[in-house]
């Protein structure tokens, strides 16, 4: 979800309200996506590289996680979302949010709609050792050899989730920048110029239609 500094920028606005922009932008495509009966939704919120930004920003960042967090439960439980974090979100305790995202965690765990996933303190590099490091404590020699990509997909944060069938890239990027590198092997991927705040019902409605037309 990339181009909420960007877009306030071109604004003149300070950087926090780009990040407040791009929360409302993702509030619309979770409710568009569950009238679309689109079942699941993954979205790279928070990367393992992003702790470098500025503290005036990740402190806002966490603020508005929080925030976020407890204020969208009601409405997302009324719309039968179902949560789910991807990343190390144990990190999170030195900042005083883990129990609100938890929390978000398990009072949406048994929703049946759409399945948003929310990528946080999440890098595909990392997610991959962590399988590796896993079946390597947990698997016999034996069974390590049998290992397939269904079974080994079964050790990364994604376990139990189907693969994306299209990746969006929004601000311009042409790069994958870390994510879903083993789940996007055989994804469409679609790079755009619009800046998120601005990524639109029509816009995902475009892209939709030309993998429709192109498979």
């Amino acid at each position: 979800m990339d181009g909420n500094r960007r877009w306030a920028k071109s604004r003149n606005l300070p950087t926090i309200e780009g990040h407040r922009a791009g929360v409302q932008s993702l509030k619309n495509l979770v409710k568009l996506c569950h009238r679309l009966d689109i079942e699941y939704l993954t979205v790279y919120a928070f990367s393992t590289e992003n702790w470098k930004r500025e503290k005036i920003e990740l402190d806002f960042l966490f603020k508005l996680l929080a925030q976020a967090a407890i204020g969208e439960l009601s409405s997302l439980k009324s719309q039968n979302v179902r949560v789910k974090f991807l990343g190390d979100i144990s990190a999170f305790k030195d900042v005083n949010i883990y129990q609100d995202l938890k929390n978000l965690e398990d009072q949406t765990a048994f929703n049946t709609g759409t399945k948003l996933q929310i990528a946080l303190n999440y890098g595909s590099i990392a997610e991959i050792l962590n399988a590796a490091n896993n079946i390597k404590n947990t698997l016999k020699p034996y069974q390590v050899e049998a290992l397939d990509n269904e079974s080994f997909s079964d050790y990364l944060y994604t376990a139990g989730i189907p693969n994306p069938d299209i990746m969006i890239r929004t601000g311009g990027d042409k790069r994958l920048s870390n994510y879903l590198l083993w789940q996007l092997a055989e994804a469409r991927l679609v790079f755009v110029d619009t800046l998120w705040p601005d990524f639109s019902e029509k816009d995902l409605a475009g892209v939709i239609d030309l993998n429709t037309i192109s498979s």
